[in-house]
């Protein structure tokens, strides 16, 4: 059994490729804390990135991963890694810009737009969250999948990995609730919650029960800031 599993694993590593070192490499050297739109959140040194040719090596490498060697929490790993490649992708490709949206049209939002390649298939932000992130029934992909915004979950400075997936969902999670301008934080008796809890009920289930959040408070949702989660120039 031992052997089989050793086996398991230099598979996987080798459909994985070296994506996940490059990913790891590109963030800690284009993300940091800063500030924003009034809000402490990691942010995003684009312009940075779109001269790195690492950037295009990346892709390249997502490009060759084997999916169909990938199971279980690698697979969902990679699949929330390809969803945040694919949104700095489609700030990169038409930076300068002042949000993600921007990069859609009038007749095709950029949730639509193929922006990344893996095994020859094109794929949109909108297919990777709905179709394969969504249906796997774990409402907590919600705190990982960033959408280039100030609002968002924080990008995650390390790549996610299958070994530890649910411990880094887990932190995730705690970290957006607690953070007051785009998480969850009470003033008086009431509880102001970030939009992504109303666009996605049906993944979250009952609110307050989710939340923890009693009768006697009422709930409004924030502005939802779209502006990027970029470094300040």
């Amino acid at each position: 059994m031992k052997k089989i599993l050793i086996m398991f694993f230099i598979v996987t590593s080798l459909a994985m490729g070296d994506y996940l070192d490059t990913w790891d490499e590109l963030l800690q050297k284009y993300t940091s804390i800063g500030e924003s739109g009034g809000t402490i959140l990691v942010v995003v040194d684009y312009r940075g990135l779109k001269q790195d040719i690492k950037f295009e090596k990346l892709l390249e490498e997502v490009r060759k991963v084997e999916i169909k060697k990938i199971k279980g929490d690698e697979l969902k790993a990679f699949w929330i890694n390809t969803y945040n490649i694919g949104a700095v992708k489609t700030i990169v490709d038409n930076y300068p810009i002042e949000g993600i949206k921007d990069a859609g049209s009038l007749f095709k939002s950029v949730w639509s737009r193929e922006v990344i390649e893996v095994e020859g298939k094109l794929y949109s932000l909108g297919e990777i969250e709905n179709e394969i992130l969504r249906k796997t029934g774990d409402e907590l992909i919600h705190f990982a999948i960033v959408c280039a915004s100030i609002s968002c979950p924080d990008l995650k400075r390390t790549a996610y990995r299958g070994g530890n997936l649910e411990k880094q969902l887990l932190e995730q999670k705690l970290k957006f609730l607690d953070e007051k301008n785009k998480g969850v934080y009470t003033v008086g008796d009431t509880i102001y919650i970030s939009k992504i809890f109303k666009w996605y009920k049906s993944d979250f289930g009952n609110i307050r029960k989710y939340l923890d959040i009693s009768p006697d408070k009422k709930i409004k949702y924030l502005d939802y800031n779209w502006e990027l989660n970029e470094m300040n120039q």
